[in-house]
């Protein structure tokens, strides 16, 4: 007997089928770190294909409860950025909006037909995401996708849409449909072009991310600002200091360089950061333990994507987009 297609079906073979990105592997972009009720976590299930194929790929809709998924718009980003990076075959952006309107799209669609979800809500919202005007295309790549993802983890196209509209507020500034093309592409257009590389580049937002669920607001970074500091003793007006009690009391710096590059570098903490690459989870020490050494470590170069962990407790997801309170 023919398995019926889900939404999450749909995801899946989608990634698989159009993107590259086997079911192990997407499973480990979406899936939750948080303990279910028999004290394992669906990530740690991964690595068994059996499971990973019965109560997630192929579950009946209805039984993946919320639990089961880290936070969409999360899962959204690290999809995107291994995209962008498989196998030295990255997609561009316009090819990673092609994959979910247009080939992923149709098998979208069909798992929510079956399951009796509003189509026309569903095409509506993507439409006006992904061809409205006021988004470069890497924005409208980002928001389909974040739709896409949301639809798929929760087989309920009202509140995936919900979510990717509030997602548009929070994390773009609430521009859908509001800002002309001609203000997005003005760095294009002759005479208009900045000395200062980093009036071009989008604010970073820093995400706090507990058991795979997002905790609290956005901490936004001003390109053209001196950065800010995280630490538990933070206190700067826009420094932040949410984290765990092994946090330093002077732990990172992130700040834009004069390039207009993202950068982070390490104050010296006691117990030290890892960032994680969005594009292909590889880890790179931005400062070990030091035991409280005082010498700073060297910068590196983050983007949308990526995650920070401090003291191997605190996790930050990196995004890039323009708050509302500075539109």
């Amino acid at each position: 007997m023919a398995t019926e297609l889900t939404p999450c079906g749909a995801l899946f073979e989608t990634m698989k089928r159009y993107g590259g990105i086997s079911h192990k592997d997407l499973a480990r972009l979406v899936l939750s770190g948080r303990p279910l009720a028999d004290g394992k976590s669906p990530l740690s299930r991964c690595d068994d294909r059996t499971w990973v194929s019965r109560f997630i790929v192929h579950a009946p809709v209805g039984s993946l409860q919320d639990r089961y998924f880290c936070d969409w718009g999360v899962a959204a980003l690290r999809v995107s950025a291994r995209l962008r990076s498989r196998d030295g075959k990255g997609l561009s952006a316009e090819e990673a909006l092609s994959l979910v309107t247009d080939q992923g799209g149709a098998l979208m669609e069909q798992a929510l037909r079956e399951c009796h979800q509003d189509l026309a809500l569903y095409r509506n919202v993507l439409e006006r995401l992904a061809r409205g005007a006021g988004y470069s295309v890497e924005e409208r790549a980002e928001l389909a996708m974040v739709l896409f993802v949301a639809a798929g983890c929760s087989a309920n196209v009202k509140r995936a849409c919900a979510y990717v509209l509030d997602y548009v507020k929070t994390v773009h500034g609430g521009r859908l449909e509001t800002v002309p093309a001609a203000v997005m592409d003005q760095g294009e257009q002759p005479g208009e072009a900045s000395a200062d590389p980093r009036e071009q580049a989008q604010a970073l937002g820093l995400l706090r991310m507990v058991g795979g669920l997002v905790s609290g607001g956005l901490h936004w970074v001003q390109p053209l600002s001196d950065g800010v500091e995280i630490g538990a003793l933070a206190l700067g007006p826009d420094d932040i200091n949410d984290v765990e009690p092994d946090v330093s009391g002077h732990h990172l710096r992130i700040w834009c360089n004069e390039a207009g590059r993202w950068c982070v570098q390490g104050l010296g903490s006691s117990n030290g950061t890892v960032l994680i690459s969005g594009e292909d989870g590889s880890e790179t020490v931005v400062e070990p333990a030091r035991a409280g050494a005082s010498a700073c470590a060297e910068p590196v170069e983050v983007h949308a994507g990526d995650e920070l962990i401090l003291a191997g407790s605190t996790r930050f997801m990196l995004i890039e987009g323009m708050p509302e309170s500075w539109e």
